[in-house]
Parts: C-alpha cells; sequence; structure tokens
C-alpha cells in the first residue's frame, strides 16, 4: 500500500512537469521517454548486476508487451495534457480501480468484489459528464486520449498481476524507449531549450521513474484493483499542482464528474461493513 499510495504521489507531478516545460506534445513525450528509458537501463543494471538485453531475454513477449502499454499510455497522457484541463485528464485516471479490477476479472479471472461491479456504471457515468462537459469547449479529444491512457494502464497492472517476476524497471525503461521511438515520428527534439530540457529530466531520471517502478512493484502484493486503489491519489494531488502552480482551476462539469468518479470509486473498492454477530 505504501508503494502504491508514494508512487501515484510521485506521478501526479507529471502533469506539472509537462505543462511547465512549455514545450510541445510530441517533444515532451521524446524527451521524457528518452530519460526514462536511459535512467532505467542504468538502475537494471546497478540493481540486478545484468544486462537489460539478459533480462529481456529471459522474461520475453510478457515484458515487451507491459513495455508497449507503458508506452501507450505514457504517450497519450501526454498527448491528453496538450488537449485538455490537467483537472480532465486525471478525472478520468481516477476509474483505474474499477476499470483495472473488471479487466483482472474478464481477462485472467482475479476476483473482483459485487461492489466493483455496482460502481462500475456510476463512474462511466461520472467520466460522461466531465467529457460531455468538454463537447462544447474543445477538449473532447483530450478526454478521450485520457481514457485511452487509463486502458492501456489497467491492461499494464492486469499483466503485471499475471507476471509477478516480471522486472518492473525493465518494463518502465521499455515503455520509455517507446515513447521516444514513437514520437520521434513527429517530434523536433532540437527546438526544446535547455529550460524545458532541465524540467523533463527531473521528471524522467527522478520522479516518473520512480513513482512507476513503485506503484508497478505493488502489484507484487496488492490485486489490480487494490493495486489502482491510489489513483485518487494524483486525482486530488495533479489538481491541487495545477491550481496552485498554473492558475488552472477545474472546470464545474470537471468537478461534479470527479466527486461521482471518487465516490464511486471509494464504494467499489472499500470492504462492506460485517455485522457482529450475535452472541
Amino acid at each position: 500500500m505504501l508503494l502504491a499510495a508514494s508512487g501515484m504521489l510521485l506521478i501526479s507531478l507529471d502533469s506539472l512537469w509537462i505543462r511547465l516545460s512549455e514545450a510541445g506534445s510530441w517533444e515532451v513525450a521524446f524527451w521524457l521517454g528518452t530519460f526514462i528509458a536511459l535512467s532505467m537501463s542504468v538502475l537494471v543494471r546497478l540493481v540486478t548486476g545484468r544486462s537489460p538485453v539478459s533480462i529481456l531475454r529471459r522474461d520475453g513477449l510478457p515484458l515487451l508487451v507491459s513495455g508497449a502499454l507503458q508506452s501507450g499510455s505514457g504517450i497519450f497522457f501526454v498527448l491528453a495534457l496538450g488537449l485538455t484541463t490537467v483537472a480532465n485528464v486525471v478525472v478520468i485516471i481516477a476509474t483505474a480501480p474499477i476499470l483495472a479490477g473488471v479487466v483482472a476479472r474478464l481477462t485472467i479471472g482475479e476476483s473482483a468484489p459485487r461492489r466493483v461491479w455496482l460502481a462500475t456504471p456510476v463512474s462511466i457515468a461520472g467520466i460522461a459528464l466531465v467529457v460531455g462537459g468538454s463537447l462544447g469547449a474543445g477538449r473532447i479529444e483530450g478526454d478521450l486520449l485520457a481514457v485511452a491512457a487509463i486502458s492501456c494502464f489497467a491492461f499494464n497492472v492486469t499483466l503485471w498481476r499475471r507476471y509477478p517476476d516480471l522486472n518492473r524497471m525493465m518494463a518502465v525503461g521499455l515503455g520509455g524507449l517507446g515513447m521516444a521511438l514513437v514520437s520521434l515520428v513527429a517530434a523536433s527534439p532540437s527546438s526544446v531549450d535547455g529550460r524545458a530540457l532541465g524540467i523533463l529530466a527531473v521528471a524522467g531520471v527522478l520522479t516518473g521513474p520512480a513513482g512507476r517502478v513503485a506503484l508497478a512493484s505493488s502489484t507484487r502484493f496488492l490485486g489490480a484493483a487494490q493495486a489502482s486503489l491510489f489513483t485518487p491519489i494524483e486525482t486530488v494531488a495533479a489538481t491541487t499542482w495545477a491550481w496552485l502552480f498554473l492558475g488552472e482551476p477545474a472546470p464545474a462539469t470537471t468537478i461534479a464528474g470527479g466527486a461521482i468518479v471518487l465516490a464511486a470509486v471509494v464504494y467499489g473498492t472499500s470492504r462492506p461493513r460485517v455485522s457482529p454477530s450475535p452472541g
């Protein structure tokens, strides 16, 4: 639980670093992915004493799939932040516990409490309210990209549960490498100035990888829905960072939709109260 909570708190800084860099979305994706890939390759060597290539050979296809999902989640997240508000993105991401519970139940048969299934339509209603508020404001594309990002995340959490011995650092590093390679097609890396590069280095070398590895490692001890339970930490923290440092208030529809989503998450991932037995 501590790994998951601290991981999401560190990940909540991603949106702040990305906005503060003031760089284009594809440039952010390229440099963020590059820094993550480099930092993780060094860390893998230091921690395991093995080369990234040898670990890739050992873990094989599941590791490649995890890296691809990590890459997709990262790219969709960065692009979403360029098209909609921070609050919209992180409110949609707050549905992770519900979505991860459903995906884990359908794909690997991991038991999901009845409350998760009851909370699912309520959570969807909250997202619909957030997205509906974007229809007239030109933010719908960003909201849909956020949905794509959290979908990749949910499948990745399930994959981590299915393969508990999968090297999490390598998965994060491959995700960064995929981000860099895909975004290079549309990015102009040399257009990013030194200030922006420094900010993205902090995100890609320190807070981003640390948060992702901590969250991924928590799935060795927690179920998919339980590990994802802590994503609302990002919702609250990232919205707060955006308000304090970027002067970006959350739209009324986002606040209302967020309240619905958070209520559904709390209900869906909490344990029912057990009545004391007579005598």
